[in-house]
């Protein structure tokens, strides 16, 4: 990294490289299903309804965190700070701007899958698990 470099920069470069250390963990979470969203988190793939999908990483950091809280709600400071880090946790419009994206890549322009809460955030809709019993 050359000098002078910005404060964003550098959060962004570390939240990469503990991204990819974590990555190497044992143990540690590789693959994410979400109803038909699979993601591989090592590689960086993504395929909906066995569909591979084509996404930026921003898009699929948004599909993973998602993804690793499905059928629940979550709120847009929360994606935010997530993806995008904690200077950005204001940056709503970043968030609608990728939502559209996401959907129109999911074919799902309606927001079946990718869900938005309109006073809160977004959720990715999955079928309820069968009961155990």
């Amino acid at each position: 990294m050359t000098k002078p470099f910005g404060m964003r920069e550098l959060d962004a470069r570390l939240r990469v490289a503990l991204r990819h250390h974590a990555a190497d963990d044992i143990g540690h979470v590789t693959e994410l299903t979400a109803g038909p969203l699979h993601l591989d988190l090592v590689h960086y793939q993504a395929t909906y309804q066995g569909r591979p999908l084509d996404l930026t990483l921003k898009e699929f950091d948004v599909l993973a965190y998602l993804a690793r809280h499905a059928g629940k709600v979550c709120t847009r400071r929360m994606i935010l700070e997530s993806v995008w880090g904690a200077a950005y946790a204001n940056e709503t419009h970043y968030l609608k701007v990728y939502a559209y994206r996401i959907r129109k890549k999911l074919h799902d322009e309606a927001g079946q899958f990718l869900q938005n809460d309109p006073s809160v955030g977004y959720r990715l809709a999955v079928p309820p698990a069968p009961a155990a019993g």
